[in-house]
């Protein structure tokens, strides 16, 4: 992940409300194109129901210093935009100013949870790491 969805939003919200918060009630969103994973997640008693404060702190550290290469790690998450999406834009953007060629697979029908999309779907992503982290 390089920028998540309503960052800017997010972020003024963390530092509005961090002194008086240690978190927030979860929303859930349909996040994939299986109908059957939603009422999976919902009743799932190890979902958190709140999401913690420290949590997007540490998300706030982290995007800076993933922007400028400062950490080793790669994070790939793919969240469902649109051809015309600037969060898209930016995260390939940066992607692609930290990888000499990178090979970017690009579902634009599924959404965040793709170990949970619909067997179309997780065949894809799933053919396209095996098949580029061959060695």
């Amino acid at each position: 992940m390089v920028r998540p969805r309503a960052w800017g939003w997010s972020k003024l919200s963390y530092y509005l409300l961090k002194p008086f918060v240690n978190g927030i009630a979860r929303r859930f969103s349909e996040n994939t194109n299986d109908p059957a994973f939603m009422p999976f997640l919902l009743a799932d008693p190890l979902q958190p129901q709140r999401l913690p404060t420290a949590w997007v702190g540490a998300l706030a550290r982290w995007i800076p210093l993933s922007s400028r290469g400062e950490k080793p790690a790669t994070t790939f998450d793919r969240t469902r935009a649109g051809r015309h999406d600037r969060r898209l834009a930016h995260n390939l953007a940066v992607l692609r100013s930290k990888f000499d060629r990178p090979e970017i697979l690009l579902l634009a029908e599924a959404r965040h949870h793709l170990a949970n999309e619909i067997p179309a779907y997780r065949e894809r992503y799933l053919r396209f790491l095996s098949e580029h982290l061959q060695p």
